[in-house]
């Protein structure tokens, strides 16, 4: 008797733990604030690090484009000279007699359209930019959304964890009286305490899962602090065929149009590249002033000339080598990221016809089906009419139909979302 005992204060000790740690963690957790999505998806805009940081590398290409532009500094020079060491011709002459002194300004001349390329390049870049910084939004845009829905599954969740487990409670209240009153055996009233335990389990843990799912919702929208949702759990039908579906990614996709715009900008360095092999000029002017004029020369003259590399072992054969195969990638990239958006578009499709149809599945009856099953279950167990193990096997296919009916919605919602992202366009009013 004393071992069959031990387990009843056992089992109470633990639901009470159980049941403490989860009046004390709701205590403790401060109230999250909830936006909508359409406002979290304002925020991600406006506050998030990761899109300013997006934004930032547009700034960048203009940087690259003001460089671009900016013609190349005169080259400014002073030299004096003709100071005599040791006798002088004819002898006796000072340093100020014969002493000379040249001023000389170079300017560097970007000839055969170089610049123009160079501006072309980098007018690519901020487009090749754009595009990035709008396929950072799409990426960010989606991720948003399965937090924002997760939050929302974690917070039903929780709401019918919390629930059933406070329905539960009043069957084990039900037969702790009946076990007291001799109706039933202890083995059964704690084969039903027991059971408990897992209701309080469901609960502590979609609590805990609520708690990182809201916190990753402020995290992607810039806050340092849990955001909870305002909104419901949908997943509204759209119909739309396949080769539709990739028409329109290969249309929309900003990171498709980005690999277009690096291409251009890879054909536009190889045409500045194969433009190098041209040297530029550098033209000059100087003014001489000579204190040695006692020798025939001018006191004041001028000059003009200019200076030009010669071609002749270095004509850029190896910076034309490196763009001609930047090229190459660019035009190759492009390619496999078509066939990738054919197969993500495919393959989010799929996965969204496929949990659609499991969740009408579930709305044709299933959800009723099971919650008449169980109340049936529990009215039957309270006159006498189904064993201990009827009513068990009833609230754990209960439980587990309304859990697996959850998870469905927010497969079909992720799945939705996963098509967006695939296309690159949205398909519902958020």
């Amino acid at each position: 008797m004393t071992g069959r005992h031990a387990s009843g204060p056992l089992v109470c000790l633990l639901s009470c733990a159980l049941l403490c740690a989860a009046q004390v963690s709701r205590a403790e957790e401060p109230p999250a604030e909830r936006v909508t999505l359409a406002q979290a998806l304002d925020l991600l805009q406006t506050q998030s690090p990761d899109t300013l940081a997006a934004r930032l590398q547009i700034a960048e290409a203009e940087a690259e484009r003001l460089a671009a532009r900016l013609y190349a500094n005169p080259n400014l020079s002073v030299d004096a000279g003709d100071i005599a060491i040791g006798r002088t011709t004819p002898p006796g002459l000072s340093v100020g007699q014969t002493i000379g002194s040249t001023v000389r300004l170079d300017q560097p001349l970007v000839l055969w359209g170089k610049r123009g390329l160079r501006i072309a390049g980098a007018e690519a870049g901020i487009a090749t930019a754009k595009e990035q910084e709008r396929d950072t939004t799409r990426q960010l845009r989606s991720a948003v959304k399965d937090a924002f829905y997760h939050a929302v599954h974690d917070d039903r969740l929780l709401a019918f964890t919390t629930d059933n487990q406070q329905r539960y409670q009043q069957i084990v209240a039900l037969n702790e009286r009946r076990f007291h009153s001799g109706d039933i055996s202890e083995v059964e009233f704690r084969k039903i305490e027991l059971e408990n335990l897992k209701y309080l389990t469901d609960a502590e843990e979609a609590r805990r899962s609520l708690g990182e799912s809201t916190q990753l919702l402020g995290r992607l929208i810039g806050v340092d602090h849990p955001v909870g949702p305002a909104g419901e759990l949908t997943a509204p039908d759209v119909s739309l065929d396949d080769s539709t579906l990739i028409s329109v990614a290969l249309g929309n996709r900003p990171d498709l149009a980005a690999l277009q715009r690096a291409r251009d900008q890879a054909d536009l360095a190889l045409q500045l590249a194969r433009r190098e092999r041209y040297p530029d000029v550098t033209v000059g002017a100087d003014y001489t002033h000579s204190q040695f004029v006692v020798s025939g020369d001018n006191r004041n003259s001028i000059g003009f000339g200019f200076s030009l590399p010669l071609p002749l072992l270095n004509q850029n054969q190896g910076e034309i080598a490196k763009a001609e195969v930047a090229l190459r990638q660019a035009e190759t990239d492009l390619k496999r990221l078509q066939l990738d958006i054919a197969q993500e578009v495919h393959d989010a499709l799929t996965r969204y016809e496929s949990t659609h149809r499991l969740r009408r599945t579930f709305e044709s009856g299933y959800l009723e089906h099971a919650k008449v099953t169980v109340s049936a279950a529990e009215t039957s167990y309270r006159i006498g009419a189904a064993s201990l193990l009827e009513l068990l096997d009833a609230e754990r296919t209960y439980t587990a139909t309304q859990t697996d009916y959850l998870d469905t919605m927010l497969a079909a919602r992720e799945s939705l979302t996963a098509l967006e992202k695939a296309i690159g366009k949205e398909l519902t009013e958020n």
